[in-house]
C-alpha cells in the first residue's frame, strides 16, 4: 500500500472537461449535490476547492504502529482513467516540516480509493497529512502514532452502530471535537446493508435515506454505501482528527452475518461467498484499514500495542470463525417472554459450535498468555458477558436441567456460543498457570449502554458477590450506538429489572446514543458513557451519565465520582478549512 507506477491517466483539463467546466458553466464532482456556477476567468480557487473538489469523501486515518500510519482518501471522479494522487505528513499542520511523502496511482480497480502505509515514523507522535490531484488539495487530517514505552496516560473513544435513516451522526461530531485522545476504536456497524423499504423504512431523520435505495448486494451496491457514509460531515470530522481501529459486525456484510450465510440473505439475492466477497473489497477499499495478511481480505483479528500499558486485541466475533446462529428454545412452562429466550442446552451446548475459530482462538490465548502490558483491551463485537431474562445459577444445570441456567436473550451473542465463550474464560482463568488480570471487554453491536463485571456465573453467590464483586475475572463495557434504535424486546422490563435479573450488570441504559470515553492509567482503567442530547437533527450538546472504573489487578467495577481529567496540552487540531462548521 505504498507508491504504484504512475500511468498516463486522468489529467485536470479532462477532468474538468468531464464536470462540465471547459468554459463558463455549472459543474459538480461525481456523486455530488453541490453545484456551483464558475466562470472562465475566475480565480477564487478556494470556492472551487470546496464546492468541485475530487476529494468530496474526506480524508482518513487508521491501523497507527509505534513507527507507521495508514492514511486514505478517495477520488470522486467517474470512469476507468487511472490518475495520480500526491501525498505528503509533516509533524505539523502549515506542513512546514514533511517528514514523508509520495505519488499512488488510482483507478477504478479500487473504485478510485487512495491507501497508504506511511512508515518510518516516530512514536507517540501526532502527524498531519493531505492528498493532492487534479490541481486540487484535500483536506488536511491529523493522525498519531502509538507510544513505545513510559506511557502514563491514554485515551480512547469507542463507537459503533451508525444507522442514517434513524438519526444524524452528533456522536462523531462529540468525539472528533476532543483533541487529547489517542484513538478510535470503531467496533462495527459502520454503515447498514438495508434499502429504504426495510429496516428504519418509517423513520428517515431529516430525510436521510440509505443509497442507493435498495439493500446491498453487488460490489456497486456496498460501495456506493460506503461512498454515503463518507460523504457524512460529522463522520469525516472524527476521521479528519483521530485514527480509527476499526473491526466490522454484520451490517459492512447483511443481519446476522455468519462465515457461510446470513439471516438476512436468501437464495435471490445471489451466492452467498461472492456477496460477502464484495462486502470484504468495499470495507477493504473504504476504510483505513491494514490488512494483517497482505491479500487475505477476511482476517482482520490483530493487535496493537500501546507502549507498557495496554495491548489492544481486536477480534472478529462476526465473520472468520462463526458457525450459523441457532435458535435455541425456552421451557413450555416459562410463560411471558414472548417469544424470546433460549436455554444453554440442545444445538446451543454442542461443544463442536464455534465464534472465533481454531486459528483466532490460537491467536487471542498467545496475544493474552505473552501480554507483558499493565491492561489488555478485547476490542471486539457481541456482548460477553451473560445477558439473562430469568437469573438462575449455572449449577442449576445438573441438578435442575428444567432451569439450565436461566433464560438467555440473544443467541446472536456470546451466550449462543457458551463452549467457546468457556475457552476465553479458561485463557483469563490462567489455563491452570497464572490469571491474566486487568482484561477489559470492549462491544458494540446491541445498540444500548452496559457495564459489568466477568464471572462464569454471576447468578450464583458463591462464584460472585454484587455487592462488593469479588469473584469478577473481567470487566466489560458497551457502548451504545452512534444512531441505531434500541432493544424494545426487553425495555419492558427495564434496566432496574435487568439488573435485578444479572446481578453482575452495574449500568444499564436502554434509550440513549452516543459514544464511550476510556481513560487509563498504570492505577486504573475507568470507562464513561457519554451521550448526545439528539439525533433526530444536527446538535451539540452531551453529558456524562455513567462512570465506572477498576483499579489494577481488582478486575471489577467501582462507581467512579465523575469525569476523568482531559489530557494537558494536546497537539493542534487538524484544520476545519472545506469542512463547513
Amino acid at each position: 500500500m505504498g507508491q504504484r507506477k504512475s500511468r498516463r491517466g486522468l489529467s485536470r483539463r479532462s477532468f474538468l472537461r468531464r464536470m462540465g467546466l471547459g468554459g463558463a458553466a455549472v459543474g459538480a464532482v461525481a456523486g455530488s449535490t453541490a453545484t456551483v456556477s464558475i466562470a472562465a476567468s475566475t480565480s477564487d480557487k478556494k470556492a472551487i476547492s470546496q464546492a468541485l473538489s475530487p476529494f468530496q469523501h474526506g480524508v482518513a486515518s487508521g491501523d497507527p504502529l509505534q513507527n507507521a500510519l495508514i492514511i486514505w482518501t478517495r477520488l470522486s471522479i467517474e470512469g476507468s482513467l487511472p490518475c495520480d494522487v500526491s501525498w505528503e505528513v509533516a509533524e505539523s499542520p502549515s506542513f512546514s516540516s514533511t517528514v514523508a511523502q509520495g505519488v499512488f496511482t488510482t483507478d477504478s480497480s479500487r473504485d478510485h480509493t487512495v491507501k497508504i502505509d506511511v512508515t518510518g515514523l516516530s512514536p507517540e507522535t501526532s502527524y498531519y497529512y493531505r492528498f493532492s490531484a487534479l490541481d486540487f488539495v484535500s483536506q488536511i487530517g491529523r493522525g498519531r502514532t502509538l507510544p513505545q514505552a513510559g506511557v502514563d496516560h491514554l485515551r480512547l473513544a469507542v463507537l459503533s452502530c451508525a444507522s442514517i435513516p434513524h438519526g444524524f451522526f452528533n456522536a462523531y461530531r462529540r468525539v472528533a471535537e476532543r483533541p487529547d485522545l489517542d484513538c478510535v476504536i470503531h467496533l462495527g456497524d459502520y454503515i447498514y446493508e438495508y434499502g429504504n423499504d426495510g429496516y428504519g423504512s418509517d423513520v428517515q431523520a431529516g430525510g436521510r435515506i440509505y443509497k442507493p435505495g435498495h439493500e446491498m448486494v453487488s460490489l456497486s451496491d456496498y460501495r456506493r454505501r460506503h461512498a454515503q457514509y463518507k460523504r457524512d460531515l460529522d463522520l469525516q470530522r472524527c476521521h479528519q482528527q483521530h485514527p480509527f481501529i476499526c473491526v466490522w459486525d454484520d451490517h459492512e456484510f447483511t443481519n446476522d452475518a455468519w462465515l457461510s450465510g446470513a439471516e438476512n440473505h436468501n437464495d435471490g439475492e445471489g451466492d452467498w461467498t461472492q456477496r460477502s466477497s464484495f462486502a470484504l473489497q468495499a470495507y477493504s477499499e473504504w476504510m483505513p484499514i491494514r490488512l494483517p495478511e497482505p491479500g487475505n481480505r477476511a482476517r482482520i483479528y490483530r493487535q496493537f500495542r500501546f507502549g507498557d500499558l495496554l495491548d489492544l486485541i481486536m477480534l472478529d466475533t462476526r465473520f472468520v470463525g462463526r458457525d450459523q446462529q441457532q435458535a435455541g428454545s425456552i421451557p413450555a412452562q416459562t410463560p411471558g417472554l414472548g417469544g424470546f429466550g433460549f436455554i444453554d442446552a440442545g444445538d446451543i451446548a454442542s461443544a463442536d459450535r464455534g465464534l472465533l475459530g481454531d486459528a483466532q482462538t490460537q491467536f487471542l490465548s498467545t496475544a493474552l498468555s505473552s501480554s507483558s502490558a499493565q491492561w489488555r483491551f478485547l476490542g471486539q463485537q457481541v456482548m460477553f458477558g451473560q445477558l439473562k431474562l430469568i437469573g438462575e445459577p449455572n449449577a442449576l444445570n445438573v441438578a435442575n436441567p428444567g432451569g439450565q441456567g436461566g433464560i438467555f436473550l440473544n443467541t446472536d451473542q456470546w451466550d449462543g456460543y457458551p463452549r467457546a465463550r468457556e475457552e476465553v474464560w479458561k485463557m483469563i482463568r490462567g489455563n491452570g498457570g497464572a490469571p491474566v488480570d486487568n482484561v477489559v471487554v470492549l462491544t458494540g453491536d446491541i445498540h444500548t449502554a452496559w457495564s459489568m463485571d466477568i464471572n462464569e456465573d454471576p447468578n450464583n453467590p458463591i462464584a460472585y458477590n454484587p455487592l462488593d464483586g469479588s469473584g469478577s475475572m473481567a470487566v466489560e463495557f458497551v457502548a451504545t450506538s452512534v444512531s441505531s434504535p434500541g432493544l424494545d424486546e426487553v425495555r419492558e422490563l427495564g434496566e432496574e429489572g435487568l439488573k435485578i435479573v444479572n446481578p453482575h450488570m452495574k449500568y444499564i441504559n436502554l434509550r440513549e446514543h452516543g459514544y464511550l470515553l476510556l481513560d487509563l492509567t498504570p492505577e486504573r482503567c475507568q470507562g464513561e458513557h457519554w451521550f448526545v442530547d439528539a439525533i433526530d437533527g444536527p446538535s451539540r450538546g452531551e453529558s456524562l451519565a455513567a462512570a465506572h472504573f477498576t483499579a489494577s489487578g481488582e478486575n471489577r467495577l467501582q462507581s467512579a465520582a465523575g469525569a476523568s481529567a482531559a489530557k494537558a496540552n494536546p497537539p493542534a487540531p487538524a484544520p476545519y478549512e472545506g469542512i463547513p462548521l
